[in-house]
Order: C-alpha cells, then sequence, then structure tokens
C-alpha cells in the first residue's frame, strides 16, 4: 500500500478495471473529457455506469457525491453511476434521500473486500444494490446486510 494517495487512488482504479475485466462487465480505464476526469466505466446487464474510486483517509463526504452525481446527471439519461470509496462514506451521504443522487450506488472497502474474498459476486453485489437503490431511493447498502439475508 502506497502512503502517497494518488498512487493508491491510480492502483484502485487499475484493480477495479482488472475485477471488471475478470466479470465481462467491458470495463473503460480512467478517461478524461471536457472539463471532467472519469476513473473508468463499465457496462452492467445493459446499463452503462461511471465509476469514481477514493482511497483517502477520510470517509468520503456529501460533497464529493454532489460532484460525481453531476458528472453522471450529465450524461445520458440511463447512465448510472458506482462510487467506490475504501474509506467509507459519511453518514450525511449514506443517508440522504436526494434526488440528485438517483443516480448512484455505493460500495466501499467492505464490500469490496467480500468480493475479492469470494463472499459474494461482484455482479451479484451490483444487483443487489441497485435493485436496493431503485426499491427504497437509499443508495447505500451493505454489503454485510446482503450476506445475512
Amino acid at each position: 500500500m502506497s502512503t502517497n494517495a494518488q498512487q493508491r487512488g491510480f492502483d484502485l482504479e487499475k484493480l477495479l478495471n482488472d475485477l471488471f475485466a475478470l466479470f465481462d462487465l467491458d470495463p473503460k480505464a480512467s478517461f478524461k473529457i471536457i472539463g471532467e476526469q472519469i476513473d473508468g466505466a463499465f457496462t452492467f446487464r445493459d446499463d452503462d455506469f461511471l465509476l469514481e474510486a477514493k482511497w483517502q483517509k477520510d470517509p468520503l463526504n456529501a460533497g464529493d457525491l454532489y460532484k460525481f452525481a453531476g458528472k453522471v446527471n450529465g450524461k445520458r439519461k440511463n447512465t448510472l453511476g458506482l462510487c467506490i470509496s475504501i474509506d467509507g462514506f459519511s453518514s450525511e451521504s449514506t443517508q440522504t434521500t436526494s434526488s440528485d443522487l438517483r443516480s448512484l450506488i455505493l460500495m466501499d472497502g467492505m464490500d469490496l473486500d467480500a468480493v475479492l474474498t469470494d463472499r459474494i459476486k461482484l455482479d451479484e453485489l451490483l444487483y443487489r444494490k441497485r435493485r436496493h437503490a431503485s426499491e427504497t431511493g437509499n443508495i447505500y447498502l451493505s454489503v454485510n446486510k446482503i450476506l445475512v439475508a
């Protein structure tokens, strides 16, 4: 693990790109478009996702989610966003039901660990999180709640 936050972020993006490829999600590595840096993209069950990957020392705050949602919402109507924050999310981020964030689903380090340790398949995790968000408006569902259900 690098102590350089930027290098950790690049390493995380590469790991996620490899993981998405393993699950045949047609990943695209990070790219830039006018005024935006996108950490990656993939397709899951006919839904196109943009990726935001964060590995910083603090939980991700709601402001960062609104910024990412702006990128997602500026794309095609059916585009969704997956935000992965290794160190989790602030309580305001996980409890918001703002319609501005309805195109996002959230994953944290525990979710990713569950996939990497083969406790749940990535496609099953994405499906359960997306369905939960669609049914409840809540964009965060912990893998622990999924595994005990």
